[in-house]
């Protein structure tokens, strides 16, 4: 099998000869550290990862410095971002105040050539080579990132309608983006809108029904309908939804983090339509470890993770900036090295 046709077997429940690999963002820093230049892509051919992503939704954006030394930017959202030594800024705050100022408001035009110029080199170099995915978002974090986290929170209460207007100007936005995604060669479109904190849902299971859930749904029935695969990343203690979240025709989810409370073995048992993304923690393995401390780690995960399939070998995050580059490097090797299956679904070396 070549990486495009293991992680699709991965995602449709088959047996893979091994244990596919991903990760939604890796730091320039590793990948210099490992490849000596910035290329994701050179990083994605020399480790073999199998599924390849564009940028965080973010980079689709440009910006204007608002205030070098801090950081600041404001990006065609209107939105204020700081940066603070990772990939991804941070929102500080939007350009919207008032349900009169949501009704006023235009979204950037998501059909810009520009915004899938990431997108193009990836299905340049990778199609029917490694599985190429696009990051968009979803309804919810464009609910606050248009005006706050405390504001969205209110306003969920205060003034509904404010809301459900974010909530269509995202989903109208992201499915054009979809659309435009899959024309070019897409193979499965990821939803990066995180839900949950370390302990429980960042909103309450009623309000996402209420809100979010409807938008998330339509653009599942997009992509899905499109014949490509619907994958989610969600951090946090999101429990309380997984049922909705298969049940929107989600294939893959990513990361299911064991550390806010979730059970990934578990959930494969529950699920079996759903494949498992993750299991990796990108804490203190990718930051202290050895390499061969890396390995035998990764070992470990694989023996109770991978067995019967339906297992994508990630970080529970991100590869952020702290990370050693020979641990993510010897992460890899370890999932070579011991992910391999019999055509029964237990590991070869078990």
């Amino acid at each position: 099998m070549n990486a495009y046709e293991r992680a699709l077997a991965a995602l449709h429940g088959e047996i893979p000869d091994r244990v596919p690999t991903f990760e939604l963002m890796i730091d320039p820093k590793v990948i210099r550290g490992i490849v000596g230049t910035d290329s994701y892509m050179d990083l994605c051919d020399a480790l073999d990862i199998d599924i390849v992503m564009t940028n965080t939704p973010s980079k689709m954006y440009r910006e204007v410095c608002v205030d070098a030394g801090k950081q600041l930017y404001r990006n065609e959202w209107g939105m204020l971002r700081q940066y603070n030594g990772e990939v991804v800024s941070a929102p500080i705050h939007g350009p919207i105040e008032t349900l009169e100022d949501a009704l006023k408001y235009e979204a950037p035009d998501p059909t810009l050539d520009y915004r899938f110029d990431n997108l193009r080199a990836l299905v340049k170099r990778f199609k029917h080579k490694r599985l190429i995915g696009f990051h968009l978002h979803d309804g919810f974090n464009y609910s606050y990132y248009l005006t706050s986290m405390e504001d969205m929170m209110c306003n969920l209460i205060e003034e509904p309608e404010l809301i459900e207007r974010l909530v269509e100007l995202s989903i109208e936005h992201n499915l054009k983006l979809a659309e435009r995604a899959l024309d070019i060669g897409a193979d499965f479109v990821l939803s990066g809108d995180d839900y949950g904190s370390k302990t429980s849902l960042l909103v309450s299971k009623r309000h996402f029904e209420e809100f979010f859930f409807p938008g998330l749904m339509r653009i599942c029935d997009y992509v899905t309908g499109r014949g490509a695969l619907m994958l989610k990343h969600c951090c946090g203690n999101i429990n309380m939804i997984l049922d909705d979240l298969v049940g929107f025709g989600i294939t893959g989810l990513h990361p299911l983090d064991e550390r806010a409370g979730i059970d990934q073995v578990a959930v494969k048992q529950k699920y079996p339509g759903l494949t498992v993304m993750g299991g990796i923690d990108c804490d203190k393995p990718l930051t202290e470890y050895t390499p061969d401390e890396m390995k035998a780690y990764v070992r470990d995960i694989l023996a109770t993770h991978a067995p019967g399939g339906r297992f994508i070998c990630a970080t529970s995050n991100s590869v952020h900036s702290a990370a050693k580059p020979e641990n993510f490097a010897a992460m890899q090797q370890a999932v070579h090295e011991y992910g391999r299956y019999r055509p029964d679904g237990t590991l070869d070396w078990m």
